[in-house]
């Protein structure tokens, strides 16, 4: 396909003229405004460089000309360091020439943020107080306290209850206007190991006013690791994460550390302050650290030591399962040694692709219901079963896309940022050359073709639905609300919308009745989440929510429960056009497969293992019973062996080395990098770690 201009049924009020610096674009006005109805005004500005908006619309920098329609217009003028200057004009119908010169004054600069959200005090160094495992003092540290405060003085009380009094002072910065921001400075020397706590009139200080959370910090001894417990840093190379220790579930581990004060003395035959355990002779301490009962991690062991939890698999060097915390995992992997890099199977650990590191650019996929040569992906079109993909004429990328079933050279769609700055609905008939615009609407959330009349076209917006029946030259209203809805492709006029409550028409939406999938049951039990229709039978349609599978064999006149089977996080349903029996499903457990019309499945893979799971992850079949999939924004093919396999590289953004070997992705373990992963190659042995982070928060 070679490239073509985008051609836009729109009219116009501003027309980029001469000498603006603006890039032009492709949109050609169906309708440009007569040379007889606009004049041409100068822009400019002192200094230059000025962004330029008219009427709202950003145009270009200073200098520049436009040419305007005769009338009132308002002109705005921004650049960094200067204040906005903003004025109205009238464009008048004379040969006169219209100059508008903007002097931009320098902004004013802002006043030095000292407290932030309500805070009360805030120091500037030490103690860290905030995102800090530690206070960063030490035993015996003589420090410089000082920052900013609202109180007038206030105490540090050691851990033996010996007060510091510190006085403040105004900096003549008002923090509200009966409060003035205060400063302090003075020396403390922390001889004491333990909790301090902050009072200002015999009273606690709290982060905020009204806050509940006191205002506190430990001193301790400073430590060293000195036996080998696994860090993630061992493993990432981060000399930031040196000190955060690998707790593989479910296990035990003792890490050694070296204690010493702020001047550099060992802590011979101290207590730390923690555990209540004391160093040995030679300063240091043995600390045991479990898995069990905790529900935060990372969580601190000692001063700037943390321990991050982790699910763990183990292969031998062969490819051997060793041990795993993954209870899906039960196979050996097949690995691949090739000059350097250590293949394997890029299933076969429990980590998620996302965890692997993995990340694309998908937005969609739509496989054409009569053509399944025809795939489209965002701005993509692919015309032989995805081995080649090209772009949409000029690089148009939608947010809402949509087919029409009847022929396969038909497309439309929705982008709320484009080249363009406009917010409508595209066509194109000639699989995304050349596209036209065929109504103006400012957010689009799904459209839907009619399966058996292609000017029947459905549109939810944020605020309503809505139709046209003859191709997009009329619309009318159905419903007041973004309802989304489901046409049952061998009888058109049954339609179903989730949206405003969960609903059925029987006459394409003269008339709706409201639905249920069980009554006298909790309202999450009827949140709807996608429908799927029996291609043999008009009858039947099944339906899903977060966890169940529902089945109707009358339309949606009753339900029932295909399985009684409690799914976790059912996010679409497909059913085989060539099988209706075989239905598909994507969740959080993975994609499931069932042969039975829903009553038994089978994983397909592509498990998304809790807990911080990032998974978005859909199941297509196409006409001839092929299943694609995208998970983690990444189109996938079923290969005839069961084998997922990227569909095309050019939707991988990022993410280990990886290769197709036999029909089989793999992906160099050697190269994976991603924030909830680690990876420990040894002489013997592979490891994969899944990172786990937990709040309570």
């Amino acid at each position: 396909m070679k490239k073509a201009f985008l051609v836009v049924t729109l009219v116009v009020l501003l027309i980029s003229f001469a000498g603006c610096r603006k890039e032009q674009t492709s949109i050609t006005p169906i309708n440009p405004i007569p040379q007889e109805q606009a004049k041409v005004v100068k822009i400019d500005s002192d200094p230059e460089g000025a962004t330029v908006s008219i009427d709202k619309e950003r145009v270009g920098k200073t200098p520049c000309e436009y040419s305007l329609i005769y009338g009132e217009h308002n002109i705005s003028f921004y650049k960094d360091d200067f204040e906005t200057y903003e004025v109205n004009i009238n464009v008048t119908k004379d040969k006169k020439e219209q100059l508008i010169m903007a002097v931009l004054k320098p902004s004013k600069p802002s006043p030095p943020v000292f407290l932030e959200g309500g805070e009360v005090l805030r120091f500037n160094d030490k103690p860290k107080i905030r995102r800090s495992p530690s206070s960063g003092i030490y035993l015996n540290d003589t420090l410089n306290v000082n920052g900013f405060t609202k109180l007038n003085s206030f105490d540090i009380v050691f851990p033996s209850g010996k007060k510091v009094h510190i006085d403040t002072e105004n900096t003549g910065y008002k923090y509200t206007e009966d409060v003035y921001i205060r400063k302090f400075s003075k020396m403390v020397t922390f001889d004491e190991i333990g909790l301090y706590k902050i009072f200002s009139d015999n009273k606690v200080v709290t982060f905020a006013s009204g806050g509940y959370r006191e205002f506190n910090f430990e001193v301790l001894y400073k430590e060293a690791i000195v036996d080998s417990t696994l860090t993630l840093g061992s493993l990432n190379g981060n000399p930031d994460d040196q000190k955060t220790l690998l707790l593989p579930e479910g296990k035990e581990i003792t890490v050694k550390l070296l204690l010493t004060d702020g001047k550099g003395n060992i802590a011979r035959n101290k207590p730390i302050g923690a555990y209540d355990l004391k160093t040995d002779e030679n300063g240091i301490v043995t600390i045991k650290i479990g898995s069990n009962g905790k529900d935060i991690s990372p969580f601190k062991v000692y001063g700037d030591v943390l321990c991050l939890i982790c699910d763990f698999t183990t292969f031998d060097k062969g490819g051997k399962l060793i041990e795993t915390a993954f209870p899906n995992i039960t196979k050996n992997s097949s690995v691949k040694v090739e000059e350097g890099h250590i293949f394997m199977s890029f299933d076969c650990s429990g980590l998620s692709l996302n965890d692997l590191g993995f990340k694309g650019n998908l937005k969609g996929m739509i496989i054409h219901p009569k053509d399944p040569s025809i795939i489209y992906i965002n701005s993509f079109v692919s015309e032989d079963g995805g081995k080649s993909f090209e772009r949409f004429g000029n690089d148009l990328t939608f947010d809402t896309i949509a087919i029409d079933p009847q022929h396969p050279n038909i497309i439309y769609g929705w982008a709320e940022n484009n080249p363009y700055n406009v917010l409508a609905i595209f066509k194109s008939e000639d699989y995304g050359l050349n596209f036209v615009k065929i109504k103006d609407i400012e957010f689009v959330n799904q459209i839907v073709v009619d399966p058996k009349n292609s000017d029947k076209i459905y549109v939810s917006t944020n605020k309503e639905l809505i139709r046209t029946t003859n191709g997009g030259k009329t619309w009318e209203s159905l419903l007041a609300c973004g309802s989304y809805i489901w046409i049952n492709p061998q009888n058109t006029n049954i339609i179903y919308s989730v949206g405003c409550g969960f609903n059925r028409s029987k006459d394409e939406f003269k008339t709706w009745t409201p639905l249920n999938l069980i009554k006298d049951k909790p309202a999450e039990w009827n949140v709807l989440i996608d429908f799927a229709f029996d291609s043999t039978n008009s009858d039947v349609v099944y339906a899903i929510t977060y966890s169940h599978l529902f089945k109707s064999d009358d339309n949606g006149e009753n339900w029932v429960m295909a399985t009684t089977r409690y799914f976790d996080s059912l996010t679409n349903i497909k059913i085989d056009p060539t099988n209706p029996k075989r239905i598909y499903l994507s969740s959080h457990e993975g994609f499931l497969e069932s042969d039975d019309g829903g009553k038994n499945f089978n994983n397909l893979g592509f498990s998304a293992p809790p807990p911080n799971s990032i998974f978005n992850a859909m199941i297509e079949v196409s006409p001839t019973g092929e299943l694609f999939a995208y998970v983690d924004n990444i189109p996938f093919k079923r290969s005839a062996q069961g084998n997922w396999i990227p569909l095309n590289d050019i939707f991988i953004k990022e993410g280990p080395q990886w290769k197709v070997i036999d029909g089989e992705f793999y992906i160099d373990v050697k190269t994976v990098k991603s924030f909830t992963a680690a990876m420990q190659v040894t002489e013997d042995r592979i490891t994969f770690y899944r990172l786990r982070y937990l709040s309570l928060d």
